[in-house]
């Protein structure tokens, strides 16, 4: 009997792993119920590829905007690893649009800066034991 040449079944769906920062976690913690909703709807849209109303603002910030809710709220992200992954860093409104966005792109600044001296550390770490790679 044939295969059917066409497959029917439906893609993997594709999940994005979103991690938090400590700011944007003070932030979140802040919210009334109905902006935390929305927000969260949101990020959960954003985890499956849809990014919806966002624009890049510098250094690797994106940001995306919730224009239909509160005071137009805000939230900066970074997204990594060949889209697989989400740094949500901050969340604000409009009227503090410009002093967040600056500190979105200082803490991803120090994100990164973290990240490249922790991978230096265990580069002389391999190198001092001994350890040969192959």
């Amino acid at each position: 009997m044939p295969t059917n040449p066409i497959d029917t079944t439906p893609p993997a769906l594709i999940l994005i792993d979103t991690r938090k920062t400590a700011e944007y976690r003070r932030w979140e913690d802040k919210l009334h119920d109905v902006a935390a909703a929305a927000i969260d709807a949101r990020i959960k849209n954003l985890q499956h590829g849809k990014k919806g109303d966002w624009s890049a603002v510098g250094e690797g910030v994106c940001e995306l905007r919730f224009l239909q809710t509160g005071p137009g709220w805000r939230v900066y992200f970074h997204e990594t690893n060949l889209g697989t992954l989400i740094l949500l860093l901050l969340g604000g409104n409009k009227s503090s649009q410009q002093r967040d966005i600056k500190q979105a792109q200082a803490i991803l600044k120090e994100l990164k800066a973290r990240q490249a001296a922790l991978r230096k550390h265990k580069a002389a770490a391999g190198t001092s034991t001994g350890v040969r790679k192959k």
